[in-house]
């Protein structure tokens, strides 16, 4: 019996061990999103909103390369956190992973459409066009990412991944995410503006909230059911 327990504890925790690379992975990947989101908005933002935007970029065109390849580097990241995070929540709920796996990689490919329109404008091609790629293909990269959140902080919540306030804060920051991006798209507000920052600043702090602690402390997947673990199935 005792043999038997103790082949069953070591079988756990080379599990969990397993799961600590992927963690780990995850929440470098979801600083390095983060990170690469807010500092190419810096360095982009304000070449887009000059008057000159032409002028702008060809003045500062390294600069301007700079914040492109951040938004590459967000879109890149986008779809590692989603390979990453996959074998975890297919232990939970095999649909829902992926549809996280789809929804990110949508995000990941909408995000490459943007940094394009922003490469647009250092081809020539009409200021107007490749503005207005860039600011859609944003805009739909936040769209999906929000309904993103809406997939995994429930499963974080169910089976008590990370601590309960990562993934109420999570879910309650995408749904306010989520309504930022739908009164931007109806006109109601304009992209940057206060609203929109106050909106959107939860989501983005505890995604680096939560990266912190998958790095640190990783998932615990005591609360999934060894039925779960064994089979990849979603309770009985």
């Amino acid at each position: 019996m005792q043999h038997m327990a103790d082949t069953t504890k070591t079988g756990a925790t080379t599990r969990m061990r397993h799961y600590r690379t992927e963690s780990i992975v995850a929440g470098v990947l979801f600083i390095t999103a983060t990170g690469a989101t807010m500092a190419s908005q810096i360095i982009i933002a304000p070449m887009l909103g000059a008057p000159d935007v032409v002028g702008q970029v060809t003045d500062q065109r390294s600069l301007f390369v700079v914040g492109v390849m951040l938004e590459l580097a967000n879109a890149l990241a986008s779809a590692g956190i989603a390979i990453a995070l996959y074998p975890i929540i297919w232990r939970c709920v095999q649909g829902l992973a992926v549809a996280y796996v789809g929804l990110r990689l949508i995000e990941a490919s909408l995000g490459a459409c943007a940094a394009i329109g922003l490469l647009m404008l250092l081809s020539g091609t009409d200021r107007a066009l490749a503005v207005a790629l860039h600011d859609w293909a944003f805009l739909l990269v936040l769209l999906v990412f929000s309904i993103g959140t809406l997939i995994l902080y429930p499963v974080l919540f169910k089976f008590r991944l990370v601590p309960v306030v990562l993934s109420l804060w999570g879910l309650i920051g995408g749904l306010m995410l989520l309504v930022s991006v739908v009164l931007i798209l109806f006109g109601r507000i304009e992209i940057g503006s206060g609203t929109d920052m106050v909106l959107s600043l939860p989501i983005w702090i505890n995604e680096m909230a939560l990266a912190l602690w998958l790095i640190f402390r990783g998932f615990d997947l005591h609360r999934i059911p060894s039925t779960h673990i064994s089979e990849g199935r979603y309770g009985h």
